[in-house]
């Protein structure tokens, strides 16, 4: 599990002068918990504190994870600092990471007073953290069902009708021929309970679809044949997603969408973005899209021989 957090921190000169003591980015959130970074400076050097607030009232949880930081230049130049961290209640909730000395950072990367950092998150390990549910679909809309549905052993009390109209398969199961269509509790396998829950919220219109939760939305729409969920994750990839551009290319092959392809197609523009989107194993590769991308190369390395 990994996420990016990118901000341009401006004022920075009034930070490093001494006439403000720090600078806060937005917040964001990823796999269920609030992150921020904070631009501080402890005597002549500059640091990033990285925080995180639990929004469950448990005390029981820990993030084990691997920090890659980056002060980034205008000119590509960057400074690159790593720091493993265990993110625990009451206790490490932020972390502090030295970035350079603020003479470096003032000569070499703030530009028109604004620095960019980028800090490049992996969770090794996480316990304790639960995804907050934006409906329910347990025992207390019971009355307001017709069918129930396990997974594993988890129960999902829902209308037929309304889960049979955002899905083909789900149609045939429950209101067509299928001996399922007269029971009052199905069986769903091979599939997790928090992405069925997911699934869920987004067929009824909630804001479900996250960098961490669309894989696995993608996945029921997929197999359960339904649409809508299909296009409003497109939709997130076009517009909202902070994926990168071979992630996005990934799925984007996998779900046949063509809208995101294009898209994502349309931001390579150097050999550097063709390299970014490049598996490690060419083979891995969907082949249209291989073939669009080479195509990319070979006209890059065209205009260069043109120079």
């Amino acid at each position: 599990m990994k996420f990016v957090l990118k901000h341009v921190f401006v004022n920075v000169p009034k930070l490093l002068n001494g006439e403000i003591i720090q600078i806060d980015s937005e917040q964001e959130e990823h796999f269920n918990v609030t992150w921020g970074m904070s631009l501080k400076k402890a005597g002549k050097t500059v640091c990033l504190c990285l925080s995180m607030t639990n929004p469950n009232d448990n005390d029981d949880y820990a993030i084990q994870t691997v920090l890659d930081v980056k002060t980034i230049a205008s000119n590509g130049k960057m400074c690159t600092k790593t720091k493993e961290h265990v993110f625990k209640y009451w206790d490490n909730e932020d972390v502090g990471i030295e970035l350079m000395s603020s003479g470096k950072m003032s000569k070499n990367y703030v530009i028109d007073g604004k620095l960019t950092i980028e800090a490049r998150v992996k969770i090794l390990e996480m316990s304790g953290i639960k995804k907050r549910k934006l409906r329910n679909f347990d025992e207390t809309t019971k009355g307001y069902s017709d069918i129930t549905l396990a997974v594993g052993e988890h129960k999902f009390y829902v209308s037929k009708l309304y889960l049979a109209s955002h899905s083909k398969y789900f149609d045939s199961l429950l209101l067509g021929k299928f001996q399922e269509s007269k029971k009052s509790e199905v069986v769903l396998r091979d599939i997790q309970p928090e992405d069925f829950q997911n699934f869920l919220e987004v067929l009824h219109g909630e804001d479900a679809i996250s960098d961490e939760t669309i894989k696995g939305i993608l996945f029921l729409a997929d197999m359960y044949d339904a649409p809508t969920a299909h296009r409003r994750c497109e939709q997130f990839l076009i517009n909202e997603s902070k994926m990168s551009l071979k992630e996005k290319l990934e799925i984007s092959a996998r779900y046949k969408m063509k809208r995101v392809k294009n898209k994502c197609l349309s931001k390579i523009k150097t050999i550097e973005d063709i390299r970014a989107v490049l598996p490690g194993n060419i083979e891995d590769m969907d082949h249209s899209l291989l073939a669009t991308v080479l195509q990319k190369s070979l006209s890059y390395i065209d205009k260069l021989s043109k120079c």
